[in-house]
Order: C-alpha cells, then structure tokens, then sequence
C-alpha cells in the first residue's frame, strides 16, 4: 500500500503541473472538443509517467561532493536488528486510505441514489437511449450512460430543449469521463486538482450539450430562462450530467463567444515542458527521499516479520565499502553464497530517519565467494544508518553504525587561508601521518603527497581509500 500512496502522490503532481498550463492557456477557448481531449489526456499521462519519475534519479548537476568515501578493514555483519522505518510513513497510509474509503462510500450512495431513481421511473425506449419518467421533480433533468431522466411534468410540457441537451451527453458518452475523473478522486482525494478537474471536465460537457441545443435552432434566451429556472432543482455532483450545473454565469457567457480558431490549440504544447518540470520536481533527492519512505512503508509492523532471519543465516556477509561520489552512495558487500543460487533483491538504505530505494542492485558469484554492489540515490552524512536486502527471499538486515564508527572516514576538506591566497586539500581519518609505503593516484596515474596537496577540493569527485593496499585512489570530476 506504501508503494500505492507514493504513486498516488507523484501522479498528483504531474497532473497538477499540467492542469496549471490548462487553467491558464486553454480553459477560456471555445474549442469544448478538444479541451475535453486535453484534459484526459492529463489524467492518461499522468499516471503513465508516475512510475518514471518513480524509478528513475533525477540528479542535479555539478553537485559538489559533501559526503565522504568510505573504507575499512573491519565491516559489518548482518545482525539481528529491526530495520528502521519512520512511523510517519504508517501514519500517512491509513489516513490515504480513510480517505479513499469516505470517497468510495460517497461514490456508492450517489450510485444508489441513481439507480434507485432510474429504477423507481417510467421507461421509454427511444431511439439511441432511454427515457425514464419520474414522479420526483426536485430533480432537474439528468442523463447517466443511456438513461435520460426528466419528470413528467417537463414531459408533458414538451420541452424538445431539455430533450436535446441530455440527448448530446448520451451521444458523447460523457458518464465514461465521469466514472474516470470519479476515480481519480477516491485515489487522489487528498489533491484539489484532482476535484478541480472532475468539475472542469462536467463544464466542459454543458459547453458541448449547450452548444448543441443552440445548434438545433432552439432559441438562445428561451434557453438561457430555462437553465435559470431550473437551477433550484437537486442534481447528482459525481457521477450524473444534470442540466442544472451550478456555474450558469460561465455556460451562458461561454454561448457568446466565437469559436476559437485552430492556431490556438497549438498552446497545448505547453503542457509537454510542464510534464518534464513535475518529473524533475518529482526528482528532487528531498522528494524522492520522503516518497521512497513511504513506498517502503507498511500499514502495519507484524513482529514475525521484523526480522525474518533472527540469526538463521546460512552464511555471513558484510559491508567491505560505502563509497559516494556526489550522487549516488554506493555499497560493497562481500561473502560466502548460500547456495548453488542466489538472489539478492529489495535494496533499502535507511538513514537519519529517511528511506532509500536501490537504484540498482548487481551481484557476482564464484565459486562460493559472492560479491554485491547496491547503489542508492543519495548524498548527505550518514547518520542512525541501516541497510536490508532479500537475499534468497529473506530480508537481511545490515548494522552500519560499527562500520562507520570503526573505518577511516576521508574527508575532503579546503585548507586555504582565509585571505584565499592558496588552496589546498587535506585527507583525515586515517591516522596524523600517512601508513608507510602509502600510494596515491590521480585519475590512475601515481602522484606525491606535495602533489595531492595542490589539487583544488571542488576538481575532486570522489576519494577511496584501501587500507589493506595502502592506496589512496582520486577521482577527477569531468
């Protein structure tokens, strides 16, 4: 469900960003067609590009390098504690989930309430729809799928008006936009854009079905009367068509416009840039960071399932390097396999609170000698740090607190005097002078310490130290 919400919560965004473009480039044209179209094609991107903006790390670039590379000789083993989850995660599920339930019932009353009355009406087959005689007249007339629904009084009134508005919206299949943006309200309740356009698509239907009574010859001020007159009666907001919409002043002015020329729907292509300013902002490591916390939440914490292995594992694998470069924080691990096959899968790094999703996980096995690389979309101090991986189905849970406090920390840092007359870098953490026969390279090529001295801190892109080999590798940035 945690995975539910935070494509629910990235769908939202998308579809905002481009309901913007719309409301402010397309929503006062007289072109109801092809607004109609805009407007689900919206809701049809914007779920299809969720899981993009899901997957896929947006980065910045030439982010400074903040964090430092990690090395040890003494690494973490996968021990038996719980991985770290924030309750705010569990928290946010059930409140999305009270509120799509509120939204579901109100859906299913209001389709009662239809039902019952179509039901409870005299029928009249008609060619290409059915109408539905109702004693009740505290309902204005309304259509829903090939129902038109009207009381016997407009009947016996022979208003052909009314006859050829609702006639319109059986035409268009204006119930199937209906049931589409109602859905989108039960799983993105919590968005106002998500109402903003159920109620845009509903006006843009009255255009049509206004603009189609005008068409027919019926006469424009008789009736405009009649949509005043019956703007007292009830009408269903959600689901059903009713002639009664409440925003008469914005149909009646809409009838005295022009058509809207074809060089106009070209603003459309708006909407494209706008689509790729969401799946940026969808990007932003803060962002992505609080999503995947959630997506990794559950809706409830069972304590047979905190931590499945309790120390059953077959085999010991630990945590040899936690490197970054800016960007991405990546993790070795290294171990005996468990088995003739192996899977490994469910990358989660937790850290000061927050949830990270893998961006890639990749193993190699030889023999019985088995070496993981997990990398995770983020660049900050690590701090509370846990790590959990399924490993042949079964999550294994990683202690980093003892690695981190036990490995060699290098920092890069800018030695320059204050009056900025020089710049240098220095690399600490592994003890005041460098071990004996210490090597160093830059880019691949083996410099002095004099030398790595002179290199300027913001030309440095990452900085990975092995004690065992007693090097210090440099990376340049590009």
């Amino acid at each position: 469900m945690g995975g539910f919400l935070s494509y629910s919560i990235i769908s939202g965004l998308l579809m905002t960003a481009m309901y913007l473009v719309y409301r402010v480039l397309l929503a006062r044209d007289k072109q109801h067609s092809f607004n109609r179209g805009v407007l689900l094609t919206i809701y049809a991107v914007s779920f299809a590009a969720s899981p993009i903006a899901f997957f896929t790390g947006h980065h910045a670039a030439g982010t400074e390098m903040t964090d430092a590379a990690f090395t040890g000789i003494e690494a973490a083993s996968a021990v038996a504690a719980p991985l770290s989850r924030p309750i705010w995660g569990t928290v946010l599920i059930w409140i999305f989930i009270a509120g799509m339930i509120v939204v579901a019932v109100q859906t299913a009353v209001t389709r009662l309430r239809l039902s019952r009355v179509i039901r409870h009406g005299k029928k009249i087959e008609r060619e290409g729809y059915t109408l539905v005689l109702t004693d009740n007249e505290r309902y204005a007339p309304f259509s829903w799928m090939r129902y038109i629904v009207i009381s016997r009084s407009d009947y016996n009134n022979n208003c052909p008006a009314i006859a050829a508005h609702e006639m319109k919206h059986v035409a268009c299949h204006h119930w199937i936009d209906l049931l589409l943006a109602q859905a989108v309200c039960i799983v993105n309740w919590f968005n106002p854009v998500a109402w903003l356009m159920r109620d845009e698509l509903m006006l843009i239907h009255e255009y049509q079905a206004d603009m189609a009574v005008i068409d027919g010859g019926h006469d424009v001020q008789e009736y405009q009367m009649l949509l005043i007159k019956k703007a007292v009666g009830a009408r269903f907001p959600s689901l059903a068509n009713s002639l009664n919409h409440s925003k008469l002043k914005k149909r009646i002015t809409m009838m005295y416009k022009t058509k809207s020329g074809a060089g106009r729907k070209f603003k459309a292509l708006a909407l494209v840039p706008m689509l790729a300013l969401g799946l940026g902002v969808a990007g932003v490591p803060a962002i992505r960071a609080a999503v995947s916390t959630i997506s990794s939440s559950e809706v409830s914490v069972d304590k047979d399932t905190e931590n499945p292995l309790q120390g059953q594992t077959d085999a010991v694998l630990k945590v040899t390097n936690i490197n970054n470069d800016g960007n991405t924080t990546t993790v070795l691990i290294k171990g005996k396999s468990m088995g003739n096959t192996m899977s490994v899968s469910g990358g989660t790094f937790t850290n000061n609170g927050k949830t990270y999703r893998a961006n890639n996980i990749n193993f190699d096995m030889t023999d019985d000698d088995v070496t993981i690389s997990v990398g995770f979309p983020f660049s900050e101090d690590y701090k509370d740090a846990s790590m959990c991986l399924t490993v042949n189905g079964r999550e294994m849970l990683f202690n980093l607190e003892s690695f981190l406090a036990a490995s060699h920390t290098v920092k890069i840092a800018d030695s320059a005097p204050k009056n900025g007359t020089t710049s240098s870098i220095s690399i600490t953490g592994i003890g005041s002078s460098f071990p004996e026969g210490l090597k160093i390279f830059l880019d691949g090529k083996m410099i002095t310490n004099i030398e790595m001295k002179k290199i300027p801190p913001e030309t440095i892109a990452s900085v990975d130290v092995n004690t065992e080999d007693k090097t210090i590798r440099i990376t340049s940035k590009k």
